[in-house]
């Protein structure tokens, strides 16, 4: 008997996924992950729309202090958030690195164990490059290091999807896909690439970024409502896609919402630094943070309509060999 095999008389109809390996812990782990670095994203994006990368203008160190034990009860604006910034990106390598003992050690799958390890060179990646950016003052740097933060998000979602108990219902194979297939693919791309031209206007204000963003927005809008209706059109046979694609509508609307609302308050676009209210701050931020949202909702819904979690599961007429008093007790136990 194993983690992943619960004993055959606790097995009923309503717990399938149970009986094929899926584990609470590792999913739970996922989520916190996910759940720690959404916020980090937007911390960042504070960073960035105040104008304070070089606050703290050493790494790995706060002002030549050991950053966690740095006072911060005196510390400036600039230096709370940036510094704040640093603390919560080593809360989410925390978080990682437990998600990769899990998957280590409990986790048959080899792929998943390969994905857990890879998870942690990212984080440890991502925060050196965060400390590059703050030791050679590097705009460009700090560009990527905002652009590889997304991706990252886009990592923990891939994780958490692949742990959780729909991953394993065994689902009936659905035909005729290819056209969602493709969109879904196209919808990452295009999501990511948005994410990069954002990045380049917050960085390197320009109106040449502007018009690129404001245009590309199009492609983006355009292929949600194209998976939209791909995906509501088959609805009875798509019910695992109906979550994402749902989310993906709701994130839009929100980032168009906050992306006209920020060009608004950035009048007049001369590529000259203006004086940030906090309004100002948290629509612009909210922007480059909700963007995640999108591409996180287009991470599920591609690794649905290629994996397992598409399709209308398989009905089981298995029994329960247990009252369920009994089952419930036991369970708990």
């Amino acid at each position: 008997m194993t983690l992943d095999s619960p004993a055959p008389h606790l097995l009923s109809a309503t717990s399938p996924a149970q009986s094929r390996g899926y584990r609470f812990a590792p999913h739970a782990i996922a989520v916190l992950a996910v759940a720690c670095t959404w916020p980090l994203l937007f911390v960042g994006g504070l960073v960035t729309t105040y104008r304070v990368g070089m606050a703290v203008p050493d790494w790995p160190t706060t002002f030549g202090i050991n950053m966690f034990v740095y006072d911060m009860r005196e510390a400036a604006f600039g230096v709370l958030v940036e510094h704040g910034h640093r603390l919560y990106g080593a809360a989410v390598g925390v978080c990682t690195i437990l998600l990769m003992l899990d998957f280590l050690a409990f986790d048959r799958r080899k792929s998943v164990k390969a994905l857990g390890a890879v998870a942690l060179l990212l984080v440890i990646a991502q925060g050196v490059l965060g400390g590059l950016r703050v030791n050679h003052n590097s705009t460009l740097l700090a560009m990527i290091h905002g652009c590889t933060g997304q991706a990252f998000f886009a990592f923990m979602m891939i994780l958490a999807t692949i742990t959780a108990r729909s991953w394993f219902v065994e689902r009936r194979p659905v035909e005729g896909v290819a056209a969602v297939q493709i969109l879904s693919i196209a919808m990452l791309a295009v999501a990511y690439l948005q994410i990069i031209l954002g990045a380049w206007l917050r960085h390197f204000t320009s109106i040449g970024a502007l018009m690129s963003h404001a245009t590309f927005s199009l492609t983006v809008v355009s292929l949600v409502v194209g998976l939209a209706w791909a995906v509501h059109r088959r609805k009875a046979e798509l019910p695992g896609l109906l979550g994402p694609i749902r989310a993906m509508e709701l994130t839009l609307a929100i980032q168009v919402s906050l992306g006209i609302a920020a060009w608004w308050v950035l009048r007049p676009f001369d590529g000259t630094p203006h004086s940030v209210t906090t309004a100002q701050a948290l629509i612009r931020t909210g922007h480059q943070a909700n963007a995640a949202l999108l591409l996180g909702s287009a991470v599920v819904l591609a690794l649905r309509v290629f994996g397992r979690a598409a399709g209308v599961p398989f009905k089981t007429r298995m029994k329960p060999l247990v009252s369920s008093s009994t089952l419930g007790l036991e369970v708990v136990a």
